[in-house]
């Protein structure tokens, strides 16, 4: 009977130290480095590197896209030069995760909270960036050498 007692006082010690430490651990403000800041990083067996995400300003392409009204609004091809530095930026009116295909790069998109992919385009080809749950096309980036 005694061990029981002992195992339950262990236990529930436990659990305490655990949600003292959610409740008082440091509050380092938002998850988020700022609006649409989500910046991903490649798988490591898949090309593409993100850039750092204290850069405000991309040195290279960057391409905007909007998706609205269950349609993408304005162009959905675009050309970047092999080696560029590329930020993707999708604001959409739905909740999704944009998928840059061949890269493998993802970030999530909502209402008011634009999506943001950092890279560098080290891989010439054709490459699909779709809202992936919803299976949408939003474009075609061609990287040329």
């Amino acid at each position: 009977m005694r061990s029981s007692i002992r195992w339950l006082v262990i236990v529930a010690s436990v659990i305490a130290v655990a949600v003292l430490f959610v409740i008082l651990r440091p509050d380092d403000g938002d998850d988020s480095i700022g609006v649409g800041t989500r910046t991903t990083s490649p798988t490591p067996s898949t090309p593409g590197s993100p850039s750092p995400t204290g850069s405000p300003e991309p040195r290279g392409t960057v391409v905007e896209v909007t998706f609205r009204d269950g349609a993408v609004q304005g162009p959905t091809r675009f050309t970047v030069t092999q080696g560029e530095d590329v930020r993707i930026l999708v604001r959409a009116d739905v909740t999704d995760e944009v998928h840059l295909h061949g890269y493998d790069l993802r970030a999530d998109v909502a209402p008011g909270d634009p999506a943001r992919i950092d890279f560098v385009a080290d891989v010439a080809g054709v490459f699909e960036c779709e809202l992936e749950d919803a299976g949408t096309l939003l474009f075609q980036l061609e990287i040329v050498p």
